[in-house]
């Protein structure tokens, strides 16, 4: 854990609301980033970032600081997003939501907005819980033991599930 962090947490513990706000701008995309990786709505996944970050305020004071802050907050987001999925009636991905996949050229250089929209199209053809596991080793370079406190799933089954997926993005 950053001092940066530990001192905002402190402040935070205090009552001071803008040392909370540091964290929330320091982590807000990266909660986003899993809350929407699992829901694949928008504006669910926003309403479950806004919950997280009340969520973490009101376990604050259950923060050991043995690890990770952003771990912490990251199994928040992961279990409040997979909640919000369960309470879902529908599903959230139709095959009419997923774009066709663009043709690229491997020789001409890719602007990023391409990258991002491949990537995406990818992990839309994922399971919610898949697609979170890549992002967070792929895109957020978390451990696989990080991935571990984040899900509660076994370090075998994160692998798998990472092996899995990998090999499902590479035969599509």
């Amino acid at each position: 854990m950053t001092v940066e962090d530990r001192n905002a947490i402190a402040l935070a513990l205090t009552g001071d609301q803008g040392a909370y706000t540091v964290l929330i701008t320091r982590y807000k995309h990266m909660v986003h980033t899993v809350t929407s990786r699992v829901l694949r709505n928008e504006m669910d996944a926003q309403e479950a970032t806004q919950d997280v970050f009340v969520k973490a305020f009101r376990q604050l004071a259950e923060f050991q600081g043995a690890g990770k802050f952003s771990t912490w907050l990251y199994s928040i987001a992961y279990r409040t997003a997979i909640s919000a999925l369960g309470r879902r009636k529908e599903d959230t991905l139709s095959l009419d939501a997923v774009p066709p996949r663009s043709e690229f050229s491997m020789d001409a250089p890719m602007p990023a907005h391409d990258r991002t929209a491949i990537l995406e199209q990818a992990l839309a053809t994922l399971a919610p819980e898949d697609a979170a596991i890549v992002t967070m080793f792929y895109l957020e370079e978390m451990s696989v033991q990080e991935i571990v406190t984040v899900t509660g799933i076994g370090a075998s089954n994160v692998k798998v599930k990472l092996h899995r997926s990998r090999k499902k993005l590479f035969d599509a």
